[in-house]
Formats: structure tokens, sequence, C-alpha cells
């Protein structure tokens, strides 16, 4: 039995960090994608503000983070800060970026469990725990709260510690290291003993694991605790309670927090207790440290926030009317802001004046600006940021922000897209000063002191914990820039995203046109609120197909882009009108044509050799003004009315052999021929616009024999580091398979690497040989891959086997390098390569031999094309592949779905004439019938390839009197017979309690708050598989969810027993939580009517065929035996129906199961059905027909919280894969036979894999949905990672 794989990698950002991880200066972006590290960097386009993220590197992780935090250690290769991640189960790991091998390397694992630390035995388990890590400012230590009360404390090495020990091992420390502050450098050592090896000087010390109650015996239940600002020490506030804080008990447990600060003495390992500020509101949740000018911490809520300084004065502001409901702390007033601060994210705006920017849940942007009255803060003030200043350009809730160089904010979210706002400040005209009697009189003001210096006077020297002087007057002077800025406003642009796909609410497999009639696609709802939308998948990229040229019989064919002598005299380029030309070879003769919108002109009137063996290739050189064309024998250049030039034979030195050209490399002016005795040809266009081949006698390059080779030039707006240079250079694969590079048009050898053959995981010029495991390598290509405004430069080489490998080109300044050729050019010093992940399967080509079969059995060769605004490369076949790469992906090999055999692949030029009522296609293909079809790529910026899917994304919203009503999708279904989806989608609106729910409670006056809750309002949409619009779409009752949707066939008629696809539909009631649970079971069908003249689509329409009420709660569906029936979940029950002529569901059997089902599957018509619960574990039974009856076979062992069950038959075995809450996938399996199942009663566990996502709930009922394909025997799993 077959691993599982993962069909997406996670896409949702859970965790993210900004810091300079790559080099002192870097702006770095890490971000935490549930188990996925990747790390970006920030790219601005030229000549724009545009600004957008570029992958450098990602890492799948062996966990998933809770936490990240930046270091800045004195010991880094780069210089640079290190990182610090937390993992569940009191885990932490220290990891620094590595230069030599490009790449991140873990310093150290620590770990805080097992017998080294003693828990509390009837205490939680540490992974009901939540973890906090922070880490000092000062990065003296950092601090790992686990468990219920546990604090570990790891120190680390400063730049002075180091000296400190130097002196006591060895005497003394030298007078110039001293003098000069410079460190000694650390011994690293890659021990997990924390450091205690012995001799080995790491740079981290011991760290050590204290109790909570040790520092105060009050701190029994702490809720969150930060490091803080502006201390001499390393200091820590803490928000903890006596009591564990309960909203149910408000009334007993009132403003029962207390903050208190601690300061630690890391050499005595000992702390003290500063302040405690008691009697705080009990909704408080986390600590967020401040820097100066304000200080001290900001204490958040769900309903107010709190500031505290450094002396325990406290200020507070009200956020909602609840915040004096549920505290009688004082606070200020700013209840009408009606602001829900539940899982809301805080992160310093503006560092000079203090503002901080507040991401609520749904989305939108505050300010919260402080009061500054000197070194006090003297009152907060919340600000809700207009859609007009860009308030509403972040769509999803967030989980995490964090603020870059360049006024650049990332806001991560686990809800839908990641933004990259840009923030800038509207100031309005400073305040004017009243001139003094002095000034008037035009006399010299009397000198008086400042009161910045006063303050700054009046610091107590003694005083431990004292700002300094610097610090005091930099806060006088913000204090006054604040007042001059009052009336500024914060302006916010969106400058980019990451695409996600978490959380897959539920999917389903579907049909398309587009997809093709054997294909399938896979449907998602992804996202939550205004972040939801529809998915559409793909394993290759669906091109449009814009028209078919009538052209014969046509084998292959060519696109160049030609600069006409007589389009205009000005010296702008891009101000001349430039011409497509298309050369057509039909197995005799080759036709060029001249393209426009709409038709194509032959041109015969020209020099042109039509008759002849068919060319290689046909482009351009010399800023398109000269047309070469290329054959097995010969050289030919034409001018832009394909006037003949020049025609250059291919021969050898002494001119008595012929020789065939094998290959070509085009790069202005030059151009490389390789030929098939292993020589080159390197070709040059001179003054007078001909092609001269360059002397290669006596040099390195016309003495070696070559397998193949390009050149390459980087673009001239291309300045990203890691480059290959802006210059021509010449890359050759030796005989041997070594890499080779030249300078052009002086031959020297600037890079030399014999040790690619053995394809290591970094390649450089130093290497050592290896032993064994070579492998024989055909063809190389160096080209660029990305987008327009990103784009890096790539090494592919091929091997015997058509395996493709990436590399990707990086710098290194080795002190101690022996690369011979190192210092003589600046771009190649310290070039390395690093092997790039991919996961190319090469493709059986049938058709591997070209026209007059000189090259049998050698495939076409790589193509790197610009289509689209992306630079790619072709893998030419009958089913050709695209190496694509987005600005936040790795390169990701898609195959191109086309309907049938390809011929040729023919990139196109756009046509200048392109609009956006008019596309223009992107590339041609010839198919097996011998025609020309021009195709376009998907360019709508709805369409992404960085996951190695080809992902549509669709937004679902209603049109209403004010706009539109986004809705956020929760379940989705495809409707096969009329070749449609069904949608269940929602959006939230207040809750209010119906009457008929009041039943004499007392609760009917519910018009005393208005900040009410929300509850989802659902509805059902058809959406069209073709044009993906709604056609129709059926509101349900207010209040009632839907918690399962399916297309069942069921039993439409009593009589004749036929059965037809309806849509079945399980939904619970929202009533008062202290009200049982009502459920509804709905079942709609399809019918035909009249459609809109408009809208051919609109051809049918949902019917309500059955409703029934039930008294408990739906919470799964599903198709029973083959004769119609439906199975539902049904409170404590599962119960089997059918539906009855009349319109009502007629029960047949049941089965008391004792507790709520969550999933209720079936194994197609053999009667057999899995059923899942959080608490009993997993049920396996079948079901019979005469008479209707569920027994149960079999079940798992308890203590398994099941959130999604599947039966994978496999080699005649029946197994079942389940996914519980702890994020393992277990594999069961049912054998009667086996004596440990006593005949079957306990289901055999064969295998467990921890999977590191958690499943996705759909709906109310946390369960997640799971689609097999019955042919292929495969499961697939929603998880909330995306």
């Amino acid at each position: 039995m077959q691993c599982y794989t993962e069909l997406l990698p996670p896409t949702a950002v859970t965790h993210a960090l900004a810091l300079p991880f790559l080099s002192p200066t870097a702006d770095n972006l890490v971000v935490a994608k549930s188990s996925l590290l990747q790390i970006f960097e920030i790219i601005s386009a030229p000549n724009t503000t545009t600004a957008r993220l570029s992958l450098i590197a990602e890492y799948p992780l062996s966990g998933t983070p809770t936490a990240l935090r930046s270091l800045a250690l004195p010991t880094t290769p780069t210089g640079g800060h290190a990182l610090v991640l937390a993992f569940k189960d009191a885990k932490l790991s220290l990891v620094e970026w590595d230069p030599a091998n490009h790449r991140i390397s873990t310093i150290s694992i620590h770990y805080y469990e097992g017998e080294n630390v003693a828990l509390p035995p009837f205490g939680p388990s540490l992974k009901t725990c939540e973890n906090v890590l922070t880490v000092d400012p000062s990065s003296r230590c950092a601090a790992l709260k686990f468990g219920a009360r546990h604090l570990a404390i790891l120190p680390f090495r400063g730049w002075g510690d180091e000296l400190v020990e130097d002196a006591d091992a060895y005497g003394d420390v030298e007078a110039d290291n001293v003098v000069t502050g410079e460190p000694a450098a650390l011994k690293r050592t890659a021990t997990l003993d924390n450091g205690t090896g012995d001799g080995a000087m790491t740079p981290y010390k011991s760290s050590f694991v204290l109790p909570m109650t040790t520092l105060d015996p009050a701190l029994t239940h702490p809720v969150h605790l930060a490091f803080l600002h502006e201390y001499r020490e390393p200091t820590f506030g803490i928000l903890s309670a006596s009591l564990q804080p309960s909203l149910s008990l408000l009334e007993e447990r009132k403003d029962c927090l207390t903050y208190s600060v601690f300061t630690l003495d890391l050499s005595q390992r000992a702390s003290t207790n500063l302040m405690s500020v008691p009697r705080l509101p009990s909704d408080l949740w986390k600590v967020i440290p401040l820097a100066l000018p304000v200080g001290g911490a900001l204490l958040v809520g769900t309903n107010e926030l709190v500031h505290v300084d450094q002396n325990g004065k406290t200020s507070a502001v009200a956020v909602n009317e609840f915040a004096r409901k549920a505290s009688g702390f004082s606070m200020a007033d700013q209840s009408s802001l009606n602001m829900r601060l539940e899982d809301c994210e805080i992160e310093v705006l503006d560092s000079k004046t203090g503002d901080l920017l507040i991401v609520l849940r749904d989305g939108t942007l505050a300010v919260l600006s402080f009061k500054l009255l000197g070194r006090n803060v003297g009152g907060l003030t919340i600000t809700r940021v207009s859609a007009e200043q860009g308030g509403q350009v972040n769509a999803s809730a967030p989980s995490c922000v964090t603020a870059m160089h360049g006024q650049h904010l990332f806001i991560g979210s686990e809800d839908g897209n990641s933004s990259i706002l840009h923030w800038q400040r509207d100031t309005a005209a400073p305040l004017s000063k009243k001139r003094s009697h002095a000034q008037m009189l035009d006399q010299p003001p009397v000198a008086v002191a400042d009161d910045d210096d006063e303050a700054a006077e009046d610091v107590d020297e003694d005083d431990l914990y004292a700002p300094t002087a610097e610090s005091v007057k930099r806060v006088a002077s913000v204090s006054k820039l604040g007042a001059v800025e009052a009336g500024s406003t914060y302006r916010f642009d969106l400058r980019d995203q990451l695409r996600s796909l978490g959380p897959i609410n539920d999917f389903c497999l579907g049909k398309s046109p587009k997809a093709g009639a054997e294909k399938l696609e896979l449907l998602a709802g992804v996202g939550r609120g205004y972040a939801s939308r529809l998915a559409f998948l793909h394993r290759e990229i669906i091109p449009e197909e814009v028209r078919t040229r009538e052209l014969g019989n046509v084998r292959d064919a060519w696109s160049v882009r030609i600069q006409p002598k007589d389009t205009s005299e000005s010296d702008d380029a891009s101000a001349k009108v430039k011409e497509d030309l298309l050369f057509v070879y039909d197995c005799e003769t080759t036709r060029p044509y001249k393209i426009t919108n709409t038709s194509m002109v032959e041109m015969t009137d020209t020099s042109f050799e039509s008759d002849g063996p068919p060319p290689l290739t046909i482009s351009t050189l010399a800023n398109d003004t000269i047309i070469v064309r290329a054959r097995r024998t010969e050289i030919t250049t034409y001018d832009t009315d394909l006037g003949l030039n020049q025609i250059i034979p291919m021969s050898d030195d002494e001119g008595d052999a012929e020789l065939s050209v094998v290959a070509t490399s085009f790069c202005d002016p030059y151009l490389l021929v390789l030929r098939d005795d292993s020589s080159i040809v390197i070709l040059k266009v001179d003054q007078q616009g001909d092609l001269e081949p360059l002397d290669l006698q006596g040099s390195a390059v016309g003495d070696g024999r070559w397998l193949s080779g390009c050149i390459y030039a980087a673009a001239s707006h291309d300045s990203q580091q890691g480059g290959l240079g802006r210059s021509p250079a010449l890359w050759l694969l030796s005989g041997e398979g070594g890499l080779h590079c030249f300078a052009l048009p002086d031959l020297r050898q600037v890079y030399t690497a014999p040790t690619l053959p053995f394809l290591p995981p970094v390649l450089s010029a130093d290497a050592p040989q290896r032993r064994g495991g070579k492998v024989a390598l055909t063809e190389l290509l160096v080209t660029d891959l990305g987008t327009e405004e990103v784009k890096r430069p790539y090494m592919i080489v091929r091997s015997s086997l058509d395996d493709l490998t990436l590399y990707e080109p990086f710098h290194h300044d080795a002190t101690a390098t022996t690369a011979p050729l190192a210092g003589k050019y600046d771009e190649f010093e310290g070039l390395r390569f690093r092997k790039v992940p991919s996961s190319y399967v090469p493709k059986f080509d049938e058709g591997l031999d070209s026209s007059d079969g000189s090259d049998a059995g050698r495939p076409a060769p790589l193509r790197a094309v610009k289509m689209a605004g992306r630079s790619m490369v072709i893998i030419p076949g009958q089913a050709p592949s695209l190496l694509i790469k987005e600005a936040v992906g790795q390169p990701k090999f898609l195959g191109l779905r086309t309907g049938g055999k390809v011929k040729a692949f023919v990139p196109l030029q756009p046509t200048a004439a392109v609009t956006a009522e008019n596309k223009g296609p992107h590339f041609a293909l010839v198919d097996a019938d011998s025609k020309l079809k021009e195709f376009r790529l998907p360019a709508d910026g709805n369409t992404s390839y960085e996951t190695g899917w080809s992902v549509h994304t669709v937004p679902l919203a209603l049109p209403t009197e004010d706009g539109e009503r986004a809705l956020e999708v929760r379940h989705v279904a495809f409707h096969e017979a009329r070749n449609v989806y069904v949608v269940a989608a929602c959006s939230e609106v207040d809750f209010m309690l119906s009457e008929e729910d009041d039943e004499g409670g007392g609760r009917a006056d519910q018009d005393d708050i208005t900040l009410r809750p929300q509850i989802p309002q659902y509805s059902v949409h058809l959406i069209s598989a073709t044009t993906h619009k709604i056609i129709e779409s059926v509101s349900m009752p207010h209040a009632e969810t839907i918690t399962s949707m399916k297309v069942l066939p069921l039993e439409a008629s009593e009589r004749t027993h036929d059965q037809r696809s309806m849509i079945v539909i399980g939904t619970a009631t929202i009533r008062g939580e202290d009200l049982p649970a009502k459920g509804a079971l709905t079942v709609l069908d399809i019918i035909d009517v009249v459609p809109d003249p408009d809208r051919p689509e609109s051809s049918i329409k949902m019917k309500a065929v059955a409703r029934e009420e039930t008294k408990g709660a739906i919470t799964a569906l599903e198709a029973f035996g083959d004769c119609g029936l439906v199975g539902t979940a049904q409170g404590q029950k599962i119960m089997i129906r059918g539906l009855k002529e009349d319109g009502s569901c007629l029960p047949v059997a049941f089965l008391d199961a004792q507790t709520y089902i969550t999933t209720l599957r079936t194994f197609g018509r053999s009667g057999l059905w899995l059923a899942g619960d959080a608490w009993k574990g997993l049920w396996f039974g079948g079901f019979i027909e005469e008479p209707y009856k569920l027994n149960v076979l079999g079940k798992s062992r308890t203590q398994m919280e099941v959130m999604a069950a599947e039966f994978l038959p496999f080699d005649g075995q029946l197994f079942v894969v389940v996914v519980d809450a702890e994020m393992d996938l277990h594999c069961l399996q049912y054998d009667p036979e086996d004596a440990k199942t006593l005949s079957g009663q306990r289901l055999l566990h064969r295998g467990t894999f921890h999977l590191g996502h958690f499943p996705t709930p759909a709906g109310d009922s946390s369960r997640t949905r799971i689609r097999r394909s019955w042919s292929r025997s495969w499961t697939a799993c929603s998880m909330i990672s995306g």
C-alpha cells in the first residue's frame, strides 16, 4: 500500500515576521504556512512604485510552527538576524541563514518535555495548552511559556559575553579587540544539549525551566506575557489571574486579571517583581510591548484596550457597548465604534509617533494613537480608516501583521489572500506659533532652557530602570510632533497579494466543456467571509482557443517580429511600429506570411528561398532588423523585406567535409551554432549588419568538444542579487558533462564546474570530485523565469533519460576558495548554483524523429520564450509542457491541455492593436490534422500556477440595492445530468430570536444592544460549469444553517421506481443556547423552464420536492444502497429515509448511536457504511434492504476524535482512512479472519501518518469532506491550511 502525498502545498499564512535574514541590510519576510516555511524579499518594479514579493526559498518543516521571533545574534554567518521557531509540545528551534549553501541551517533544537520537566499529575497535557514565545528586544534571552504554568528561559550570548568568557579562559583580552569592540569568534557546535558540551561555545547558554508560581504564587492562571522595551535587564510583563477567567461566572470573577512586571537576573536565575496592576478587565487576552516614544505595554481585550506605562499608570478606551457591562474598570468611551477585537492583530504603524495599526477580524483597518504628555500617556484614541483612505483594501481576517521597510505592511491570513500594503500620511498644515514681543522688535530672544534639556537633566542617574537622557528628549520631541500632526490621516494602498486556497471548506469533482469530455476538474469552496470564492483546479493549463488558420498541410511554423526600414525616422524604438511575420513549413516549402489582427497575407515578391529542407529555427538579430534562418547545412540571413543578405555554409576548418547544424542559440548580437561533430561556431553582427564568425582557434572554446550550450545575458533592468550579469556569456556543456562559461567576445573562461554530472545539491567551482552516481547529461539551457516584474535566472540540464534538473545561481564570497578563476570577473566571483526541487515526470513521445530523420530518437530541444507577460520554457513534444514561475512560488512544470497530439509549438508575438475587447493569441499549435490553431493563456489576474496546479478563482456575490453582497462558499456539489454546480453559500446577518422560540423566556425585548451577534444566512445557487455564473438562487429560512449538501440518486416515484439525481440538504436551526436544536431535510429537483434570451444557461431552475422538519439537527447525509434511499445523522441517531409521492420522507430504518455523528460514508452499493464522531471513534457496519436494517460490524479504538473517514479498497482488501483532530492520518483494515479483530469487531490499525495540517471543519458540525474516484481507489482530504 502506497503512502499519502500532498496534492496541494499549504497556502494559508499562519505566521509572518520581517527581519534582516540574508544580510544585515536585507528586508526579508519569513512566512510560515502551516508546515511550510517560505522566505521572501520585496522587489520594486523599475520606473514604478509597485512592490512585488519575490520568493527566495521554501522548506517543508517536520512540524507546525506556533510562533516566529527574530533574534540578533553576533555570530551569524551573514551578519543578519537569526530565527526562533516554537513548535507544539514545548519545542524550540534556532535557525540561521547559511550563505555557503544558500539555505537555512538549524543551530540548535531545545525541547522541554519528558522526564526532565515535572508536570502536575492531574493537570492538562502539553498538547492542550497554548505555548507563548517571546524574545527580549535586546536579544538577551527568549522565554517560552508551555504547559499550564511553566516558563523556559533560553539565554543568548551577546556582544560582550564572549569577551568576558575569553578573559576568564585566557587571562586577558588583547587591547586591539577591546579598543575596536570586535567580538571574538565563537566556536559553534551542532549538539542538542543546550550548549553544555565540553569546551564548546554556542550562541546560546544553558536554559532553565521554572514554574511561574516561583515568580509569584498568584500566577496560577497565566494568560499572556511579553518582554518589554527600554529596560537594562530582561524584563517581561505577564497577564494572569489567581482564578480561571470565565464569562459564564462573570459576576463572581469580574475584573480578576492582574498585570505584573518581572525583571530577570540570568546569571543568578532569579527574578524581581517591579510592579503589579490588579483588577483589570477579565477579557484581556494579549500583551503587546511598546517602544519609545510611547513605552510600556498595550493590553488587548475583546471590548477594550488598556495601556500600562512603566510606572503602572493605566489608560483605557472602550470600543463597544459591552465594555461597560463586562468590566468596572475606568476607561474612555468610544463605544460608538462598535468594534470587535476578537482575533484582531495590532502592529506598530509609525515608529516616530507611536501610532498602531489595528486589523480587525473582518479585514477592516483602524489606527490607535496616543496622547503624549511629556513621558506620560494622557489617553488613547481609535480612528477607523475610511474606505476612501484604503480601510477596506484588505478583505481577509488577519492571522499576523508585520511591519517592513519602506512603509510596507504584510497582513497574513488563514481565511484568504494575504496582502502587502503601503501606507503614507496626508499631513495637514502645521500649526503656526505666535511671535514673541522680542521677535516683533527684531531683537534676539532671551536664552531659555529647552524643555527637552530640562527633562533630560531631571532623569535620576541612580534609577536602574529609568530611560536615558536621549530617549527623554526624543519622547518630548515626538509629543510636540504629535501636536503638529494632529490633523494627519493615513492612506493605505494594496501593492501585492499572496494567494491562498485556505481554508478549503468543501470540494467536489466535476466536468466542464473547457476541460474536455474525458477530463475532470476540481471545484473547491475556499476562504471565509469577504475573501471566500470558488476555485477551479486543473493539473494542466487549459488555454483559450482564439481561431484556426486555414493554411493547408502545416508541419511546423515560426513567428518573428521585425523592425521595418521605412516605418519611422524617429530614433525612439518604442515609437516605431513593428510587424509580425509567420513562416509556415508544409513538408515541401516554407512560405512567409505577414500577420494582422484578423488575416494573414502571403509574401510572394521576396528573395526568400521557399524550397529546400525545413528550417531548424527562424529568429531575428540586430534589434529585429536581420532575419536569420538556420538549416541543417547553412545559415541564411535576410533583411526585413526578406531580401537575401548572406549564406553561411557549415563546413570544417579545411572545407572538405560538410557538417550539420544540431542546435542554435540567439542572444543579440550573437548566434551560437552547435554542429554534429561537437564543435561550435559563434557568429556576431558587425557594424555593417553582417554575421561574422569569432576566431576560435587556439581558445578552449574552439579546441573543446561540446554536447550543448547557450548564450545568456540578463535584461538591462534586471539588477537582482544572485544574477549572472548583464553582459552576454557563453555557457557550454562539455563531453564529460562539466559546466563551462566564457565571456564574450574575448572568449575568456570565467567559470567552470566539473562536478555538474553528479547533480550535487550545491554546485560550485571548487567542489571536490566525486565517485559514482554520474549522470549522462545531454542538454543545457540558461534562461530567465518569472514575470516581467520579478525574473530570476535558472540553469536547466537534461539527462539522457529525459529528466530535467533546475539550478538557481547565487553568490558566496568564500574566504578560503580554491577556484582558480575567482576574482577575475565580479559577475562570476563566488558563483554557485543551488538545486531547486522540481517534480517533472518525462512523458512518452511517439514522434521522436525529425522530418528528415537525422535526429531520430532525440527529443526536441528546450525553448525559452516570452508569453503572456512571463518568461517560461517550453518542453516540446506531442503533449507539450511549460515551465512557469510565479513571483511568489518555485518553478513548476504544467502540461498543456490541447485536446489532441501536437506536432509543433509556435510562440506568437502579441500584436500592437490588442485591447481588452480584442485579445490576441499567445501561441499557436500544429495539431494532428496539420491545422494551425491559435490559443491564449489565461491572463485575467485570477489564474495562478505557484501551487503546481492551474487555479482559477471566481468570487461569488449577489446583486443588492447598494451594490453586491459577497457570499462565503460552504458546500459544493456537481449535478452531472444538468452539467451544473450546486453551491451553498452564506453571508453574516444579525441574529434575532423569533417569537416562537422565545417560549415565555422574557427575551422578546432584544433592542437594548446595537452590536448584535452574527449568524450565517444561507442560500443555494446553481452555477454554470461553462460560464461560472449564477443561474438561479434560493434562500433558506432565517437562522437555518446548512450542515450538509449532496446530489444523491433518489427514487422519484414509488410506482415506477425511477431514480433521479436530486439536491438533498440537511440543516440545523440556530436558536438560543438553552433551547433544543431543530433540523430539516430538504430535497430540491432541477426542472426545465423557458430561458432568458440573453442568458441561454437560464433554462433550468430549482423546485422544492420535499421538506421534513426533525427534532434534532441533521449533521451528515449519504446515499444508502441502490434503492434510492438517503441516510441522515439526525441528533443521536442514524436514520434511513425514502421519498414519497406526497413530498414527505418516510423513515424505514434507524440506529441509536448515542452520540452526535459528524461523518457518514457508504461504499457504493455494497451496503457497507462508516460513521464517525468525536467521542466513540469510528463505527463500521452494513445495511440490508429486506427487511431494512442497520447493523454494526466493527469499531475502532476509543478516544479518537474523528474528523473525516473514507473507504479505501486496495488489492482485494478493505481499508479505511481516518483523519483525527490530532492531525494524524490512520489506516485501518476490516479483516474478520484475523484473530486479533475478534471476528471483525475491532478494526486493525495498520499505520499512522502525521499530516501537520488540521482538517477543514465544514459548517458548524466540524467535519471534513472527502471524495473518491472509484476507478483509481484514492481519497482526498481538505485542510484548513489550503
